[in-house]
C-alpha cells in the first residue's frame, strides 16, 4: 500500500484529496491543528486515514510524525505540504504582526516539513515531495501583500531544490492553484474568477501527482495562463490593471 502525509488536512484542498487519496486505496496520514476533524474524517471508513493532529510551525513535532509514519510503514511514497493561512490586508491596515504569522505558517509550516521528510527520502533514493504555492505568487496583487509574498516564496524554494533533488531520486513539484471555495477564499470581498470546488481542485492536484513528475502543477489552466502572461507585462499596465481590484471602502 502506497501512502501519503499531507498537511493542512482538516479543511479545503487538503480534506478534499486526503478523501480522495483513500478511497483510491493509499494510506492517508492527514496533519493540521483540528484533531477532531482529523478524527471525524478517520471514522466516516471511507479508506485508511490516520490523523497525526500537529501545529506545522512546531518542528520537533513534525520530526516526530515523521519518525512514526517512517517506523510503521518503513518509506513515505508521497508528502504533501499543504499547510496555510489566509486574510486580506490593506495598505491602511497594514500589520506586521499578519505578515509574520502568515509567513510562519505558509512558508516555515513547509519548511519544517522539508527539514523531517527530505533525509529519509533522500538515503532510500525515492518519494515526491509536493509543496502548495499559488499563482498568486506569481506576481503581488492587492490586499495579499503578505500572502502573495508567501507563495512566491515556496516557489522559489522549489525552485532552489529541484536541481539538488533531481539526482538523488526523490521528485519535487510546485501546485499552484487558483481561486478554491474554501474557508480561507469565503472572507474574499471581490469577484474570484474560474473559481474551484474543492473537490475538483483535488482531483486536478491528484492528477498532477500520481500522472506526470513535471515540476509545476497548475490549475484551472486557463487562469494560471492568464496569470503567467501578467508576469511579463510592464508595471505600468500591470499596475493599471490591478487598481480596479483594489477595495473601495
Amino acid at each position: 500500500m502506497k501512502t501519503v502525509w499531507i498537511t493542512g488536512a482538516s479543511s479545503g484542498i487538503g480534506e478534499a484529496l486526503a478523501r480522495l487519496m483513500a478511497r483510491e486505496g493509499w494510506r492517508v496520514y492527514v496533519s493540521a491543528r483540528r484533531k477532531e476533524r482529523l478524527e471525524a474524517m478517520a471514522a466516516e471508513g471511507i479508506g485508511d486515514i490516520r490523523p497525526m493532529p500537529l501545529d506545522v510551525t512546531d518542528g520537533a513535532a513534525m520530526q516526530q510524525a515523521v519518525a512514526e509514519m517512517l517506523a510503521e510503514n518503513g518509506r513515505l511514497d508521497q508528502v504533501v505540504l499543504n499547510a496555510g493561512v489566509f486574510w486580506p490586508q490593506t495598505a491602511a491596515g497594514f500589520k506586521a504582526e499578519d505578515v509574520h504569522r502568515m509567513f510562519a505558517v505558509n512558508v516555515g509550516g513547509v519548511a519544517e516539513g522539508l527539514e523531517a521528510v527530505l533525509p529519509s527520502m533522500i538515503e532510500a533514493g525515492q518519494g515526491k515531495i509536493c509543496l502548495l504555492g499559488s499563482v498568486a505568487g506569481y506576481r503581488g496583487l492587492p490586499t495579499s501583500p503578505a500572502y502573495c509574498g508567501t507563495k512566491a516564496a515556496i516557489i522559489a524554494m522549489a525552485e532552489s531544490l529541484k536541481p539538488e533533488l533531481d539526482p538523488t531520486g526523490v521528485v519535487l513539484q510546485v501546485a499552484c492553484p487558483g481561486f478554491v471555495r474554501s474557508e480561507a477564499t469565503s472572507i474574499n470581498r471581490f469577484p474570484m474568477p474560474f473559481l474551484m470546488e474543492s473537490e475538483d481542485a483535488a482531483a486536478a492536484l491528484y492528477r498532477g501527482l500520481t500522472r506526470h513528475d513535471r515540476f509545476e502543477i497548475t490549475f484551472p489552466k486557463v487562469f494560471a495562463v492568464i496569470l503567467k502572461t501578467m508576469m511579463s507585462l510592464p508595471y505600468w499596465l500591470f499596475f493599471m490593471l490591478m487598481r480596479p481590484l483594489v477595495p473601495k471602502d
